[in-house]
């Protein structure tokens, strides 16, 4: 093999792993809502619903939050600024309870679509 071909070669293969490392390591410029699980922590006396939300993206965002338990609704809403983080906590106590149903919906900035919707069953026992 010539010396000049092993020099294309070897030129090819380090311009392939430095351009898999460009997409692999730089960031995406496209940013997004990153969002966890709602989940029901039971208490002594009461039920706490919890839901993390972590704004990745570069502009603050509103949310509305829907919490129906047994038909009455609780709503919400939060402003999650940019590369922030936010808890929503909402207590449910067994006086609120007839069936143990509990309803949760997250809906982003005006959009039609829940970003997280979810629904518990208390077992009231």
């Amino acid at each position: 093999m010539s010396r000049t071909r092993l020099i294309f070669i070897l030129s090819l293969l380090i311009l392939t792993g430095l351009f898999v490392s460009i997409i692999y390591f730089l960031p995406s410029s496209e940013s997004y809502t990153e969002s966890k699980r709602a989940y029901i922590i039971s208490g002594d006396n009461e039920w706490t619903l919890e839901y993390d939300i972590i704004n990745n993206e570069t502009r603050d965002i509103e949310y509305t939050i829907l919490v129906t338990v047994d038909g009455t609704v609780y709503r919400d809403s939060t402003v999650v600024k940019s590369g922030k983080a936010y808890t929503y906590i909402h207590h449910i106590y067994p006086q609120q309870l007839e069936e143990g149903k509990v309803e949760f919906a997250v809906f982003e900035d005006g959009k039609v679509e829940p970003v997280e919707q979810v629904t518990y069953h208390i077992d009231l026992k």
